[in-house]
């Protein structure tokens, strides 16, 4: 998803955790028990940072 990517590079570039499109922001892999069972979710990372929205 190319919002999603976009906030992993904007979190990257900034050397931060949390991007205000993201529903859930990581760097490293992100915890899967954190993310709910719903139908879809964005996924987009850069390097370590990771950007999910659903």
């Amino acid at each position: 998803m190319p919002q999603a990517v976009a906030a992993a590079e904007r979190m990257a570039a900034a050397r931060t955790v949390g991007d205000p499109v993201c529903s859930l922001s990581a760097v490293g892999q992100p915890n899967p028990s954190l993310v709910p069972q719903v139908g879809r979710i964005g996924i987009g990372h850069y390097g370590d940072y990771w950007c999910l929205i659903w």
